[in-house]
């Protein structure tokens, strides 16, 4: 699977109004989503992980990041 998509856990359904748990969605669909209501509701939150958080989500599909990743980094600890 080429696309990577992101599944809401249910026990954080709480913190992400308008995104429905337990549903893969396409995880570049979800982050500006996402980003927009942390920054809205969480004004003290910092970029120091990733927008999508491991804890939060699931991940399936995409290609691996490993040596020969050419694409964007995600995470902080990638660069």
């Amino acid at each position: 699977m080429a696309v990577r998509e992101a599944r809401l856990r249910p026990e954080w359904a709480d913190l992400y109004p308008g995104v429905q748990p337990d549903v893969w969605h396409v995880a570049a669909a979800l982050v500006p989503l996402v980003l927009r209501q942390r920054l809205q509701n969480q004004r003290s939150w910092e970029f120091t992980r990733r927008i999508l958080l491991d804890d939060h989500f699931e991940f399936r599909g995409g290609r691996q990041r490993d040596a020969t990743w050419t694409g964007v980094l995600s995470r902080v600890e990638d660069a």
